[in-house]
């Protein structure tokens, strides 16, 4: 296939002129790699060191490079019982697939595997046959802002709750979001249960509102935390409600209760200052029969409102193998580049992890929807010939949304 031959040949050319110094401690980890349209095809790999990594990138030039975050005593052996486990890093990932964001409709196609008909969105099943669909998902700079800002709560909340600092890293994944890992002493030997406990804690999974102390009744008042004892969830809650309740009008508390409006005005609005004070003091104003669904439904929203959205198989599986950062993903040509947590905000991950060169490509692009590279948006396509720079070929070739066609003119193996 001429496709897969001139993505190797770029992903080859990458590697012979770039050292990729991930991950550390590479002697326990497990290694796997995958080819053309399969991210994994081969696990079980281990290397001495750095150098023997990146001679293997080079002789081989796997379309995909993962690793574990587990170390081990024998990495490379097929059993994973006899690889004999010594602990393990914590990986949090987070995919824009998981974010409901309005934009996705623009740039999610659908497909029926049974007679071929698509369109644009998210539809379930075929309207010709009744098949069901499956989906051809891409990101935009939107839905990865989207991800990217779930990702530094992520980071705030590990340093400020738990205090880690040290060993923490980001890197995007190359496709559709990031990764946060996680590199301490504190969590390496941390069982899958602490693992589980920790991510319920930051997904708010079956979060308990009156185990952190709110809503109940004692002395004709709804308990709260004072606001000089919060902590984590408390502080967080409280933060929101908080900033809600000083600015809030009588449509807004309406729409947390079956106040009607006028209600609300009276109760709430006119008692506001009596509201935040008593907030301060650890309690929630009390107003009648409503009252405490009304701070129920209120927290509820909040805590919705403040859960990351984390895989959950990634983050408590000791075992599976995630991409290496600074390796190129075999679906995008993108690099899974690693970023700096203080430049985290800024990060433009469809422009600043473009390797390739701007060298024209042609190629024969099936069907596309609009999306944004290193700059600038392309497409939509349908079933035509066009000339693009050599990076956004490469990204619809991965892809296996487009072929190849004659070389543009002055196109060179180049990164």
């Amino acid at each position: 296939m001429i496709e897969e031959e001139f993505l190797a040949r770029k992903f080859h050319y990458y590697y012979s002129k770039n050292f990729v110094k991930e991950p550390p401690n590479i002697e326990r980890r497990e290694f796997g790699f995958g080819e053309f349209g399969k991210k994994i095809s081969q696990r079980h790999f281990a290397f001495k060191n750095l150098a023997d990594f990146n001679n293997f990138l080079r002789d081989e030039v796997p379309f995909y490079a993962s690793c574990s975050p587990a170390h081990y005593e024998f990495p490379s052996v097929p059993d994973m019982q006899k690889k004999h486990l010594l602990g393990s890093d914590l990986i949090w990932e987070f995919d824009s697939d998981d974010f409901k964001t309005p934009c996705a409709e623009e740039h999610t196609l659908w497909k029926c595997p049974k007679c071929g008909l698509g369109g644009k969105g998210r539809l379930q099943y075929c309207t010709a046959c009744g098949e069901r669909t499956v989906f051809d998902e891409w990101s935009c700079p939107e839905c990865l802002n989207a991800v990217k800002k779930q990702t530094l709560q992520l980071v705030e909340w590990l340093q400020d709750d738990f205090g880690f600092g040290k060993g923490l890293s980001v890197n995007f994944s190359g496709s559709k979001g990031f990764h946060v890992h996680l590199r301490s002493q504190e969590i390496f030997s941390l069982p899958q249960s602490g693992r589980v406990e920790l991510l319920n804690y930051l997904t708010g999974f079956d979060l308990n509102l009156e185990a952190l102390g709110f809503l109940s009744e004692t002395g004709g008042h709804y308990s709260s935390i004072p606001l000089n004892k919060a902590k984590g969830w408390q502080e967080k809650l409280l933060s929101k409600l908080f900033s809600f309740l000083q600015g809030a009008d009588a449509l807004q508390l309406h729409s947390f209760s079956n106040l009607r409006e006028k209600e609300a005005s009276k109760h709430l609005l006119e008692s506001r200052e009596s509201i935040l004070q008593e907030l301060k003091n650890g309690r929630l104003f009390k107003f009648g029969k409503k009252s405490k669904q009304f701070w129920q439904l209120l927290l509820e929203h909040f805590v919705e409102g403040q859960k990351l959205f984390i895989d959950r198989q990634t983050s408590i599986d000791l075992v599976k193998i995630v991409r290496v950062p600074e390796t190129l993903h075999g679906g995008t040509g993108l690099l899974a580049k690693k970023i700096q947590l203080e430049g985290l905000k800024a990060f433009d991950a469809l422009s600043e992890t473009i390797v390739f060169s701007s060298n024209p490509v042609k190629v024969f692009a099936e069907k596309t929807p609009k999306f944004f590279l290193k700059g600038n948006w392309f497409g939509p396509f349908e079933q035509q010939e066009i000339e693009l720079p050599e990076f956004a070929a490469v990204f619809l070739l991965a892809r296996k949304s487009a072929k190849l066609k004659a070389r543009g003119k002055g196109e060179k193996d180049e990164a």
